[in-house]
């Protein structure tokens, strides 16, 4: 694919380190501490922007995001807006990796798409790297992305069109597919304990089972002929986020370190607004699947759910 837009790259480094041994769950170490900015957006003399952009990266795969950053400026150029700014969050740690940006965004055109790269030093978990990104932004609507997404033509166009023909609209969610056009459910019901460990670790044939729980808490069991719908959640994989009231509630909590972090944020903004699902946006999902990532990522997922349904409820079936 030609390239024909630049980016700017500017560091940025805030981290506070804390040495004081801690020992949390299954982890014991000397640990370091990042803190965000208020969630406050930057003062501007210009009018308010209609959309910024924030991508949190992990030892990404540079081509995978050249392609998150090749569709986003279709996108955007489908939906006549710019220049928009995308700020990515390095929480690599690893200069090695970081010294590669500059090779990757050389001979992007600057006038559809500022990107800025901040590196905090270390790694405080997915949300809060958003929090860092938002917090140094300014715009009417934001869009959280992972790098391992891509987007369809017309997908910025039609969220911001349904912001602001729905102006109760809080969250924004895609229809997801994976690479092979599979659909991925990325809107959910409420979920049940058991529920989670099925996906996770039941085969197939257990949850041929249980296909009626699971039809649920995907939101398969209430399809809809009209074109958004109103979800329970929405998945951190993709959404665009009304920022007032993202502002509001304070952002992603940062107690989460990765997994559920999105669903805590879906409820918490569904208290000012609405939380739908748009069908007519679509993306490609390259992820998913903690239980294939490795025992990190089953603990992260854990954790995370401990916390979600000691926040807000805990049910065991359906």
């Amino acid at each position: 694919m030609e390239r024909y837009h630049a980016a700017q790259i500017m560091p940025v480094t805030y981290c506070h380190f804390d040495l004081q041994a801690r020992q949390i769950g299954w982890i014991s170490s000397a640990y370091r501490r990042c803190y965000s900015p208020l969630m406050q957006p930057p003062s501007t003399p210009h009018s308010t922007p209609d959309l910024a952009v924030s991508v949190v990266l992990f030892h990404t795969p540079l081509d995978q995001l050249r392609a998150l950053i090749d569709t986003l400026i279709v996108a955007i150029a489908k939906a006549g807006v710019g220049p928009v700014e995308l700020v990515c969050v390095d929480h690599s740690t690893d200069t090695g990796y970081v010294e590669q940006y500059p090779a990757l965004l050389a001979g992007y055109d600057q006038d559809s798409l500022a990107v800025r790269l901040l590196q905090p030093g270390c790694n405080a978990g997915y949300g809060a790297g958003h929090n860092r990104a938002v917090a140094t932004l300014n715009s009417r609507i934001h869009l959280i992305l992972n790098p391992d997404v891509e987007l369809s033509p017309d997908s910025v166009r039609l969220a911001l069109e349904a912001f602001d023909k729905q102006q109760e609209t809080a969250v924004l969610a895609p229809m997801g597919f994976n690479p092979m056009g599979d659909p991925e459910y990325l809107a959910k019901a409420y979920p049940s304990v058991s529920v989670l460990g099925l996906r996770a670790l039941a085969p197939k044939a257990v949850k041929a089972f249980f296909e009626k729980a699971l039809a649920r808490y995907e939101m398969r069991d209430q399809e809809s002929a009209s074109m958004i719908r109103p979800i329970t959640l929405a998945s951190g994989c993709c959404m665009w986020v009304r920022r007032a009231v993202f502002d509001r509630v304070g952002g992603f909590d940062e107690s989460f370190f990765l997994y559920f972090e999105d669903y805590d944020l879906s409820l918490k903004m569904a208290a000012f607004g609405d939380v739908l699902e748009h069908r007519g946006i679509e993306i490609i999902h390259h992820g998913g699947q903690a239980s294939r990532k490795g025992l990190t990522h089953v603990r992260w997922f854990v954790s995370g759910a401990f916390k979600f349904f000691k926040r807000w409820g805990w049910k065991w079936f359906g």
